[in-house]
């Protein structure tokens, strides 16, 4: 008994550490497509370019940017290589 138990919580350990470990920032998206992060309403694209462009004047060399669960997501070099990096729109810290 003490085996199958302990091996049902290792497969919730499995499946539960990516859920956890997925970055999140609290941002909904209007029903319309429309976001407003402080530019004014625009198109989400639109909004990753804004943010894409803050975050390079931060000296964040950031490219392909785009928004997902409602976090920042770009790309940026790091040691010659591109790296996925995750940001909060309202603080512009990275997301862990």
């Amino acid at each position: 008994m003490k085996i199958k138990a302990l091996l049902l919580v290792s497969a919730l350990a499995l499946v539960a550490t990516p859920a956890l470990a997925t970055p999140m920032c609290d941002r909904p998206i209007g029903k319309d497509g429309m976001v407003d992060y402080g530019f004014g309403p625009e198109t989400e694209d639109q909004a990753a370019a804004q943010f894409e462009q803050a975050l390079n004047a931060d000296g964040i060399g950031a490219h392909q940017t785009r928004f997902w669960n409602g976090c920042i997501q770009t790309w940026v070099k790091v040691d010659g290589q591109d790296v996925m990096k995750f940001y909060d729109p309202d603080t512009l810290r990275e997301v862990h």
